[in-house]
């Protein structure tokens, strides 16, 4: 008889102990340990351990609201690390242009595609992050000028070079436009400040490293009945560049500034300008 007390105690105590799922609602009596981490997106519930079962395990994650993306995050007792998908447009201001040539307005642009992994130290109020971009970057003249890539005279002899020059398009040309086209591999190394734990708005700054792959000159224009759309290689760009970035952002959307300080064109191989470039960032 005693062990039949034992037994049915044994069960009775057992079955509370499990979590029961109705009508998705989970309920776990006299947990061990309930942890509970929450950003702005993502809310993550971890319970181990009942009263008469240590090894039960319990893990559910939350989206807080509606998202374009999840981030995966953990969180150790050192600080929280998670990683990000980053999407970016803006429209570049080209400085400190030569006297000879001028840009368009708001026909220079940038977008930006990539990720980064994001570590802050624990109640800290401060990111670390480290990323990969692709960037594609658009510089594109006034109607007036074209890009064209010519040949070197020195004394009486002529050759072909890979440098850039400025020059008029054909008399009589419409439709007409020219800009250098450059793709690069950018490494942004970025800190975050955040304004109190609570706060959605928060600031970031720091360089962006340009390891760049690509570079063309396209030109196009019409002449009479013909339409002309010359695409030139072969151009001589600076391998590295650094930028420098800043951005404003409240949730998940940020306005960003970057400042270029180096000219894309290696010196003495084209038109040296630098590029102040204004955007969303999300």
């Amino acid at each position: 008889m005693k062990r039949k007390l034992l037994f049915m105690f044994a069960l009775v105590a057992l079955v509370a102990a499990q979590a029961q799922d109705k009508n998705d609602t989970t309920i776990i009596n006299n947990a061990n340990k309930v942890t509970i981490v929450t950003n702005d997106s993502l809310q993550k519930i971890k319970v181990v351990g009942t009263e008469g079962n240590s090894a039960y395990r319990y893990e559910n994650t939350i989206q807080l609201r509606d998202s374009n993306y999840v981030r995966r995050q953990y969180e150790s007792g050192k600080g929280r690390e998670n990683w990000d998908f980053d999407l970016a447009v803006g429209w570049s201001a080209p400085t400190k242009v030569p006297d000879y040539m001028s840009f368009a307005p708001f026909k220079s642009w940038e977008w930006i595609l990539g990720f980064r992994y994001k570590y802050r130290p624990k109640n800290a109020l401060q990111t670390y992050s480290v990323g990969l971009w692709c960037n594609w970057r658009r510089y594109t003249l006034s109607s007036d000028y074209m890009f064209m890539k010519g040949v070197k005279i020195s004394g009486n002899q002529s050759s072909a070079s890979n440098e850039v020059s400025v020059g008029s398009f054909p008399k009589d040309a419409c439709g007409k436009r020219s800009r250098i086209n450059i793709f690069s591999l950018s490494v942004p190394l970025l800190f975050t400040q955040r304004f109190g734990q609570k706060s959605d708005w928060r600031f970031t700054v720091g360089p962006v490293v340009n390891f760049n792959v690509r570079g063309r000159i396209n030109t196009e224009y019409t002449l009479g009945d013909n339409d002309y759309d010359i695409n030139t290689k072969g151009i001589e760009y600076r391998p590295v560049t650094v930028d420098f970035m800043g951005f404003v952002t409240y949730k998940e959307l940020s306005i960003y500034c970057k400042y270029s300080p180096m000219s894309v064109l290696k010196t003495d191989m084209g038109p040296q300008f630098h590029s102040l470039t204004f955007g969303i960032f999300i």
